[in-house]
């Protein structure tokens, strides 16, 4: 992935171990391939935490979302998030309880922490799209 630049996914867990470190569960160190962390989706009223079900994400124009309107919903489980350091790492978004990453990007590196295999048709068009992708 790294020298040869072979493309690659990570979805939810295996987009988070992508990251410099996490705090789930204590102080971990990750694959580091995208710099920043995997930290705890903050509480708010009304928003439970594991964050579980479908919710809409905005995106960056991009091969990988082809195909994809914006303001689709897709399906998340999780209480952790991946907080990127660069901006430009950060492909989608979505609002829990505030903006917090839905997909990051760097090169030929692709994570998702919605679920896109739970996520009906829009979540197929995303992985096909990821299969046709092509640096």
């Amino acid at each position: 992935v790294i020298h040869k630049k072979k493309c690659f996914m990570g979805i939810c867990v295996g987009m988070q171990l992508l990251a410099d470190s996490s705090s789930e569960f204590g102080t971990h160190k990750g694959f580091g391939w995208i710099p920043g962390a995997v930290v705890e989706i903050p509480r708010a009223p009304n928003f439970k935490i594991p964050h579980m079900g479908w919710n809409e994400i905005q995106f960056k124009d991009h091969k990988l979302f082809t195909s994809i309107e914006q303001n689709t919903n897709f399906y998340f489980v999780h209480s952790f998030y991946f907080k990127t350091v660069n901006k430009d790492h950060t492909l989608a978004t979505t609002n829990y309880p505030e903006k917090i990453t839905a997909a990051i990007i760097y090169e030929n590196i692709f994570g998702t922490q919605f679920h896109p295999e739970k996520s009906h048709n829009s979540g197929q068009q995303i992985i096909k799209n990821f299969i046709e992708w092509k640096l």
